[in-house]
């Protein structure tokens, strides 16, 4: 009894210190319960990935070949080390043959797909962030090879700071751990199902590619401000808004826009393409002629059990349309992909208009109600939205100031710039069967 008096003594004498030392054991505890957890997940996972690194090999067929591109920068350094931790087990008991490429500078992703061709690899794996994945896709599509783009697929590991299309594709309410658990193991489980991609062109004739969306605007301004204001901790996110409503007031994005709308009396057209050319039967012998017909043969029906996947939608053009063309006058411009997949039948983008006249109280109140939505929403229902075909954006730049999008969580320079929809163009490894949303 005399111990438990002079320790309770003891605190109240020094209660500060007890404050903090109480606080310290109880993160301690927090955090050692959440690594437990963690590493409980990644046991159960990497017993699932073992299962199929178990299954008896076919005759003759090799180990599948996974291209890792890995940004060793992303999270601040810990690229690799989330990378070694939660993904590279699950592929290597699976089976497959990983090939790790660790990126050293920007635009050395595009470069290497220069030399990649698809009897050197079966998908390829994006560990990273927002940047790596641009760059990938942008490398992939350059490359002009479809068959490429038909046979190889990708997958992403969210080990960077953010990844907005992985936040949207395997769920952002998810832990970190379990998104990277769950990419890794649609790559091991092989499934794969065809995405959207955003072509945006610039009047340099510099074009990227990308799968979630381009904002502008004064709410994407604010939000790129916020780690100035670190200082301010926890409510940085909040103060950013109220400081944005201080400076040059009314925040709006102008300039021309001409958009092509996506509408059910759209007329769709088959695009003309040059037959494949007939080989010269007097050009090569018999004996090569009957080889080449017999691998062609091969191709077309050997395929990986779980890569099966139907053939990309034929290009098409579109007649009976209507083309808009307005003054752009708005707080907030975006363009994104369709994400709703009971409203993809039209094959357009979704042009996203803000108001052009909005008070301060509600720019603040708005910015704070966005804190709470997920992570890869281009924008918010109450915006004025039109399904186009073609969305064409002439920005106007005040002078001495500078205009920025925001690509895919990526940050552009403003420029005249035409958006369309490629349907189907890419092939990505499916959600993992048993963890979809």
């Amino acid at each position: 009894m005399k111990f438990i008096l002079n320790f309770a003594k003891t605190i109240r004498n020094n209660w500060k210190k007890s404050v903090v030392i109480t606080g310290i054991c109880v993160y301690g505890v927090k955090f050692a319960y959440e690594a437990y957890e963690e590493d409980l997940l990644r046991r159960e996972y990497c017993a699932k990935a073992k299962e199929y690194g178990d299954q008896s090999a076919v005759f003759g067929e090799k180990n599948r070949r996974i291209t890792v591109f890995l940004n060793p920068a992303a999270r601040g350094g810990r690229g690799t080390k989330l990378f070694e931790k939660n993904a590279a087990p699950l592929l290597y008991l699976a089976g497959i043959e990983v090939n790790i490429v660790k990126t050293e500078y920007e635009g050395q992703v595009k470069e290497f797909f220069q030399f990649l061709e698809t009897q050197h690899v079966d998908g390829i794996v994006v560990a990273g962030g927002n940047g790596t994945l641009i760059e990938t896709v942008t490398g992939m599509l350059r490359k002009g090879d479809k068959t490429f783009l038909q046979k190889v697929p990708v997958g992403v590991i969210p080990v960077g700071e953010s990844n907005k299309f992985a936040s949207y594709f395997y769920g952002s309410d998810k832990t970190e751990v379990r998104r990277m658990l769950d990419a890794a193991m649609a790559v091991v489980e092989g499934r794969t199902e065809r995405q959207d991609v955003l072509k945006i062109e610039g009047d340099e004739g510099k074009t990227i590619f990308a799968l979630c969306g381009l904002q502008a605007g004064a709410y994407r301004d604010a939000r790129e401000r916020t780690p100035k204001y670190w200082y301010f901790g926890p409510l940085k996110h909040r103060f950013t808004y109220l400081q944005s409503a201080l400076r040059g007031w009314p925040p709006t994005m102008t300039g021309e826009l001409e958009y092509t709308e996506a509408r059910d009396s759209d007329i769709a057209v088959k695009r003309q393409r040059q037959p494949d050319p007939v080989p010269n039967p007097e050009s090569k012998g018999l004996l090569l002629s009957v080889l080449s017909l017999f691998s062609r043969l091969v191709r077309s029906r050997v395929t990986r059990p779980g890569l099966q996947e139907k053939e990309e939608e034929e290009d098409v053009e579109y007649l009976n349309t209507r083309t808009v063309n307005t003054d752009l006058n708005t707080v907030e411009f975006t363009v994104s992909s369709m994400f709703d997949k009971d409203k993809q039948s039209l094959g357009g983008v979704t042009l996203g208009l803000g108001p052009s006249d909005l008070s301060k109280a509600d720019f603040i109140k708005q910015g704070w109600s966005r804190l709470g939505l997920p992570t890869w929403q281009v924008d918010i229902p109450g915006n004025d939205h039109v399904l186009c075909r073609i969305v064409k954006v002439r920005p106007v730049v005040p002078e001495g100031k500078q205009l920025w999008y925001t690509i895919d969580g990526e940050q552009f320079e403003a420029m005249p710039v035409q958006i369309s929809l490629l349907k189907n163009k890419l092939k990505v490894f499916s959600r993992p069967q048993s963890n979809t949303r």
